[in-house]
């Protein structure tokens, strides 16, 4: 009985010491919530013209609305374009080859591309651009590259 109190009475008062003093926060680390982005463009056949890259970050607005859309002048067969911060969600990207810098696609009679297009994960549409589901990738790490190769 007398170990019993002797181990009952520090636990009490440690107890009231605890349970009486102000309350402190405790902070976490945010968790990363974008990313520094790179994608690199490659199968460029002539150095001339510029890049046209559109990024989307939704099926609805896929092929519409950009949310960035950049234009890169072709100084190498392979092309890099760099994002300090992109926020983590799912994208989708179109690039083409503007080879002479019209701002856009040039097609022939049956409305086949003439000039070499791209789409993320190098996906390809059969009568028209690749589908959302195809071309839709997902960044949820710090630092994160992907490639286009044209076409």
């Amino acid at each position: 009985m007398r170990r019993h109190l002797l181990f009952t009475i520090p636990l009490i008062l440690f107890c009231g010491i605890v349970l009486s003093a102000p309350a402190q926060e405790i902070s976490y680390p945010e968790k990363e919530s974008s990313t520094s982005f790179k994608l690199i463009i490659q199968g460029i056949d002539r150095i001339e013209g510029e890049i046209r890259i559109a990024v989307f970050d939704s099926k609805e607005k896929y092929t519409k609305e950009p949310i960035h859309a950049v234009v890169i002048p072709v100084d190498s067969t392979t092309v890099i374009w760099e994002q300090e911060s992109l926020p983590f969600g799912e994208y989708a990207i179109a690039v083409y080859h503007d080879k002479n810098k019209n701002g856009k696609i040039d097609t022939n009679i049956l409305g086949i591309p003439k000039e070499d297009y791209g789409f993320s994960n190098d996906a390809r549409g059969r009568f028209g651009p690749a589908s959302w589901g195809d071309s839709k990738f997902k960044v949820d790490e710090k630092i994160f590259s992907t490639e286009i190769n044209i076409k």
